[in-house]
């Protein structure tokens, strides 16, 4: 469709436009002629005649317009009038809505005299006229109207009627003469002089020029095109002297059928293409159409175009085309390379609707002529990446209808150029000269390289194909790593090929010392490789760092004392007295503590041990000797601290009276003052509580007895406690075997609750395991009870 869309919205534009020309001219702003429909008109030419000298004729002269009498200082009278012509080629066809003409009076010579001054339309001038032969005067102009001022400013003639004569006439200029009339002309009180120009301004309207430019489907008139599936595009371009919008009218039928005329009305801008989409269900296959258009604005309509032609095809090739290539050979084998072209041919298999291939999978495709209808094409392809690329193509018919897609895989080869380096052991600081080869079976003219994310370098190539380049390395950070690729012989460059330059960081050798420890000092031995290093650097853990002298044998000892166990690191690097810094060479060190090791036989590490409210003895031993105290917290508690005996180690009882996971923290404590790191001894005790049975089957029920057995499990059981619901503790003997009996009633008065028991044991020192648990329902409907142990 046009940018416009319809005829409605090109009025709707119009519209609009005449609302922002209302308001410009509101404002004094001028407004362009072809927005309007306005024109002004100045005359072309002037030239008047002079009675005194009657067989010649002032063109185009000096000064003001002369018109009446008037006399010279040597006493002689001439008589005047005064020519204008206008040209009328911008107004052919015009219809003229309303029109002035105006000028201007430079001289008066009596005002009192009254103003009888005349505007006349002459006979067509083909030359210049004399007093002797003056052009047929044929109309006088209505004018002038009201006058202001003398000499006025402004005297103005209606000229509508005669203008437009002239125009229907099909004249190219009209001429018009300023005079006085017969009884004042010869009269010099009644002489006065114009300026030499006079204008006309119209309010006009002119048809729509002949539709140019037509084009079908973007292809001109000329070509007779075959247009096939999809919109068929007709489009054109009007022109308008007065209007930016327009309506356009499409009209189409078969050639073989002209009754079948159909049309289209939308609307459009003036001056630029515009267009219209046909349809696929306006058009039938196979047919050939003729078609033209033409412009109407609010006022006439224009000439139609003259015709164009096109066929329709909306049958589509069946098959798609067969794509072979013997640079290319398909996915199964690599060939070629980047920048290498490879010829491609598409074989349309004998189909005659196929007259050319698309290519590619841009929009538009390339295009390639098969070299007769249904053969084939040659098409030059330049792999930009190597692996598997692919071909899209369709065949074509005339209509643009495409075939059944074809892809066509191939596999690109690497075909980046190689580097090599001499010395490959070379130190950091040391030249290295590196070679480029462009890849077998390849020539290259140049190579373009660029080390790690510099710039890009380009280095010519020898008679041999190769280039060498020269480079030290001096940054022990970087990688050194150099991306190259070559400038093939066909001018196109190859694919990348990265490489690193090989060299020797000068990483320094550390000796690490055995039986690394928190808190003891550990001497580490530094071994310089760089040739030339004059000192060592190091840090602990990425700490501040030191730096030390490499001594004479190219060693040095530096001490770190660990303060924490565990991973560690410890950095090292040389620098030479040139300021070369190596690598920096990072060791993995583990420290032990010098916390204490703890162990008990009744309550192993990392493991569940003896019952609740069984003592255990934990002993407590120092991996560094000198120890003279332990200092332990059960559980993060107040801390305890025992004296070490004549062998460094020693001994606390401790007893867990409760279930799970339990920590033991200590330190040691050395004859110098000094405290180890924490160590942690995790263990658990288990659960002593003793099981509980009772006589019950289902709900309980209010005045109920229940008689409940314990059975021991707790080393030294002493004695047993329990309580029911929420009541008081009581106390239960155990038997000659160790067991323990009660009972209880259920209260009378309560009923729907739940009645929670719980029983324990305790040792002779009053030390109560963890608890056994059970509950019932007390109601009078059946229920379960549960028992648990907690």
């Amino acid at each position: 469709m046009s940018p416009l869309g319809s005829t409605r919205s090109a009025r709707l534009a119009r519209a609009g436009l005449l609302a922002v020309t209302t308001a410009l001219l509101a404002a004094g702003t001028a407004v362009p002629a072809a927005a309007t429909g306005s024109t002004y008109v100045e005359s072309s030419s002037w030239s008047y005649i002079d009675s005194a000298q009657p067989k010649t004729s002032f063109v185009n002269p000096a000064g003001d317009a002369p018109v009446g009498a008037h006399v010279t200082p040597d006493g002689r009278k001439h008589v005047s009038k005064s020519y204008f012509t206008f040209d009328l080629t911008g107004l052919r066809g015009a219809k003229i809505v309303s029109a002035q003409l105006w000028g201007r009076e430079t001289a008066v010579t009596d005002c009192s005299a009254a103003r009888g001054t005349e505007l006349w339309v002459t006979a067509p001038v083909t030359k210049p006229p004399t007093w002797e032969k003056q052009p047929a005067e044929l109309a006088r102009i209505s004018g002038p109207g009201t006058v202001y001022g003398c000499p006025s400013d402004y005297l103005g003639w209606d000229p509508a009627t005669v203008l437009q004569q002239a125009i229907d006439a099909g004249r190219d200029s009209l001429t018009v003469v300023l005079r006085l009339p017969d009884g004042q002309q010869h009269n010099p009180r009644f002489g006065r002089t114009h300026l030499p120009k006079l204008t006309i301004n119209t309010e006009k309207n002119q048809a729509p020029g002949v539709p140019h430019q037509l084009s079908t489907d973007r292809r001109a008139c000329a070509e007779n095109p075959v247009v096939g599936l999809g919109d068929t595009r007709l489009e054109a371009v009007v022109d308008d002297p007065d209007d930016t919008f327009v309506d356009a009218e499409f009209a189409w039928w078969p050639v073989a059928h002209p009754d079948q005329r159909q049309t289209q009305p939308l609307g459009v801008l003036t001056g630029q293409p515009f267009w219209f989409d046909l349809g696929q269900d306006r058009l039938a296959d196979g047919v050939t159409y003729d078609w033209q258009v033409r412009a109407t604005d609010d006022r006439a309509t224009g000439p139609w175009s003259g015709t164009c032609r096109f066929s329709t095809d909306f049958t589509p090739p069946a098959t798609g085309p067969l794509v072979t290539s013997a640079d290319y050979p398909g996915e199964q084998h690599p060939a070629g390379g980047i920048g290498e072209p490879g010829v491609f041919t598409f074989d349309a298999q004998g189909d005659p609707d196929v007259v050319r291939f698309a290519v590619g999978e841009s929009v538009p495709p390339v295009y390639v002529e098969a070299d007769r209808p249904g053969g084939t094409a040659t098409y030059l392809f330049t792999p930009r990446s190597s692996g598997i690329n692919r071909l899209v193509v369709h065949g074509i018919d005339a209509g643009g209808n495409f075939s059944p897609v074809t892809y066509y895989r191939f596999w690109v080869d690497r075909n980046g150029p190689s580097m090599t380096c001499a010395s490959p052991q070379a130190f950091l600081g040391e030249p290295r000269r590196c070679t480029f080869s462009p890849h077998p079976g390849d020539a290259a003219t140049e190579y373009l390289y660029k080390i790690d994310n510099g710039p890009e370098v380009t280095v010519p190539a020898g008679p041999d194909g190769t280039a060498t380049i020269t480079v030290t390395p001096t940054d022990a950070t970087k990688r050194y790593d150099v991306a190259v690729r070559a400038r093939l012989t066909n001018g196109n460059l190859s694919g990348s090929a990265t490489s690193q330059i090989p060299m020797d960081r000068g990483l320094p050798a550390v000796d690490v010392p055995a039986g690394l420890m928190v808190g003891r000092p550990a001497v580490f031995t530094l071994h310089a490789t760089l040739p030339g290093s004059t000192s060592f650097t190091y840090d602990w853990d990425s700490g501040t760092a030191a730096t030390v002298p490499v001594g004479p044998d190219g060693t040095a000892q530096v001490t770190v004392v660990p303060d924490t166990a565990g991973q560690h690191w410890f950095h090292a690097r040389t620098t030479t007295a040139a300021g070369l810094v190596s690598g920096t060479n990072a060791v993995d060190v583990q420290a032990a503590t010098n916390g204490p090791t703890m162990a008990s036989a009744e309550y192993p590490e990392a493991a569940e041990g003896s019952y609740v409210t069984t003592p255990g003895t934990f002993t407590f031993t120092s991996p560094v000797p000198g120890a003279v105290s332990y200092t332990y917290r059960p559980g993060g508690t107040n801390p305890v601290t025992v004296p070490a005996g004549p062998d460094g180690t020693a001994s606390a009882v401790l007893t867990p009276l409760t279930l799970g996971w339990q920590f033991l923290e200590a330190t040691t404590t050395f004859a110098d003052g000094t405290v180890s790191a924490s160590s942690y001894y995790y263990y658990s005790a288990r659960s002593a509580a003793p099981p509980l049975t009772c006589d019950v089957n289902g709900n309980l029920r209010p005045g109920q007895v229940v008689h409940c057995t314990l059975t021991p499990v707790q080393p030294g059981l002493a004695s047993y406690g329990y309580v029911v619901d929420s009541g008081p503790e009581a106390t239960v003997q155990p038997d000659a075997d160790g067991a323990g009996a009660f009972e209880f009633t259920v209260p009378a008065d309560r009923t729907q609750y739940v009645l929670p028991v719980q029983a324990w044991s305790a040792n002779a020192a009053g030390q109560r395991t963890d608890p056994s648990y059970t509950s019932f329902w007390v109601d009078e409907t059946t229920a379960v009870r549960g028992t648990k142990a907690v």
